[in-house]
Order: C-alpha cells, then sequence, then structure tokens
C-alpha cells in the first residue's frame, strides 16, 4: 500500500510539470521573440511571428517587417528579464500578460528600459507563434518594485 501511495504521488508531481509546461509553452515562445531580438536574428523573430502579426508599439501599428526593420546589429547588449503576471490558455489561442525589463549594456555603460506587455499567440503546427503583441513603456519610478524579474537566456 505504500509503495502505491508514492507512486501516485510522483505521477501527480510529474502530470502537474507537464501541465506546467504546456501552460506556459505560451510565455516561452514571448521569451524567444525577445531572445530573438537581443541575438538581431530576422528568421527567427519571422519564425516566431505570425504572418499578419500586429505590434502595437508607442501609439504606432507596426507589422514583422517594420519591427524586423528596426532592429539592427549594434555594440550594445541587450539582456532580458521577465515576470509573468498571467496566462491563459483556450485551445489553440492563448494571452499573456508579463512585465517586461530590458537592460543594455555597452563599453559606454549600462541602461534599462520597462514595459508591461501583452501578447496574442496562435497554436498552429504544434508551436506557438505570435499574433499580436501590445508594448507599453513604463519609467523606471512607475515600474513595481516588489515583483522578481528574472533574465531569460536561451
Amino acid at each position: 500500500m505504500q509503495k502505491f501511495k508514492v507512486l501516485s504521488f510522483l505521477s501527480i508531481i510529474f502530470f502537474s510539470f507537464i501541465s506546467y509546461g504546456k501552460e506556459n509553452a505560451p510565455f516561452l515562445t514571448v521569451q524567444e521573440f525577445f531572445a530573438a531580438t537581443s541575438a538581431v536574428d530576422h528568421n527567427r523573430l519571422r519564425e516566431i511571428a505570425t504572418e499578419d502579426f500586429q505590434l502595437l508599439e508607442v501609439g504606432e501599428v507596426w507589422g514583422i517587417d517594420k519591427f524586423v526593420s528596426v532592429i539592427k546589429p549594434t555594440d550594445m547588449k541587450r539582456l532580458n528579464y521577465f515576470n509573468l503576471i498571467s496566462t491563459k490558455v483556450m485551445g489553440n489561442v492563448a494571452w499573456v500578460s508579463y512585465w517586461n525589463k530590458a537592460m543594455f549594456v555597452s563599453d559606454d555603460g549600462e541602461g534599462q528600459a520597462y514595459w508591461l506587455e501583452s501578447a496574442v499567440l496562435i497554436k498552429t503546427n504544434s508551436k506557438w507563434r505570435i499574433q499580436m503583441l501590445h508594448s507599453t513603456r513604463i519609467e523606471e519610478e512607475r515600474f513595481p518594485k516588489d515583483i522578481v524579474m528574472t533574465e531569460f537566456i536561451e
């Protein structure tokens, strides 16, 4: 009987991790999008975005072509930090909301930028792709001090 309880407990833990991974797969796609941005990987950005990708950025509407056109190589290194607020998955559609922080490092010094963002993702061919991204820039003094930001390293 004790052996059965241990196996049942381990099964619950195992399936909880599988469920957690599936639930957070859309957010992982968002993180990979920003990793591709940091790496100036235009091909990867296009793979992660849908063909009708839409970015709402500081009062402008951009498609993937416009977004890729502004991502250029630079001497500055970008480090990406996130705090997930929420993920909702409904079949092949998901949306996520999260805090985003970028740290920019160069020989001239460091800088930081902060955003509150949301994304809508579509699952096609068993892969999550970003269809819409909404980005609101937040001034550092208005950025929450009580959240933990975690660096995403791909």
